[in-house]
């Protein structure tokens, strides 16, 4: 079973050269480039799928996260081929091909969306997360939000897993009856561990005045001339992906 904490920085690529506010950003321009583009049309599909097995190649991140990320979108956007029949208005070749160009579509941006976000989250550590937050033009209060949702998330999935191993040893495993009384007492469990855990962070923020003052940085990344070109690349991308939707 793939472990969260296994996902963030270990991509092995060149892109681990650049600054990390450069992955964020090349990320978030590559992302919104595949959101852009018109998956439905010849040009967009391909310019698509070489966008995001060019940003792959680049960054690198082990065989099994992304074949773990391709399977998780195959099961979260395959279902969607089968509101094809329901799509189409009448029972006619052009209908059911103007529905399966659709659904095609909402496919193709949900699988590259996918490689792409999980892609540039393996270029990046926590730490190299909150280092680019702080050199981006993002407001400091949402880069402590996302810092700390990041932080919590791994922190709840270890405490869940701990929680299932706890359950597993004490006989939680079975199924009917068995299995139902383990489902319903779960968030008896769970539930106030994550309250309480939330409310020790919020007071543990506030103590550290989070709200009142910036952050401060840690590390000196310097921004070269490699970090620009990589800029321009994702910048010239999201241009051509909108010249090519409003053809």
């Amino acid at each position: 079973m793939l472990a969260l904490e296994e996902v963030w920085g270990s991509a092995k690529g060149r892109v681990r050269r650049l600054a990390p506010q450069t992955r964020i950003a090349s990320g978030v321009l590559l992302f919104s480039g595949c959101m852009v583009l018109p998956a439905s049309t010849g040009m967009g599909a391909i310019v698509l799928v070489v966008a995001s097995l060019g940003w792959s190649l680049y960054c690198q991140p082990p065989k099994r996260i992304l074949r773990a990320a391709l399977v998780l979108g195959l099961m979260l956007f395959s279902p969607y081929f089968l509101l094809i029949p329901v799509m189409a208005e009448q029972l006619s070749l052009s209908a059911f091909s103007a529905a399966a160009r659709v659904v095609a579509g909402i496919f193709a941006h949900g699988m590259a969306g996918m490689v792409v976000s999980i892609t540039t989250v393996t270029s990046l550590t926590v730490s190299d997360l909150r280092e680019g937050l702080l050199r981006l033009p993002v407001p400091s209060l949402v880069a402590v939000i996302v810092l700390q949702i990041v932080h919590q998330s791994l922190v709840l999935v270890e405490e869940t897993r701990r929680i299932a191993s706890a359950m597993s040893v004490r006989g939680a495993c079975g199924r009917g009856m068995t299995a139902f009384r383990v489902l319903v007492s779960l968030p008896q469990v769970w539930l106030p561990r994550v309250i309480q855990r939330a409310e020790r962070v919020a007071a543990a923020m506030d103590v550290r005045g989070y709200c009142a003052q910036d952050l401060p940085s840690f590390e000196n990344h310097r921004v070269g001339t490699r970090d620009g070109g990589v800029v321009v690349m994702g910048m010239g991308f999201l241009i051509l992906a909108i010249m090519i939707r409003i053809q």
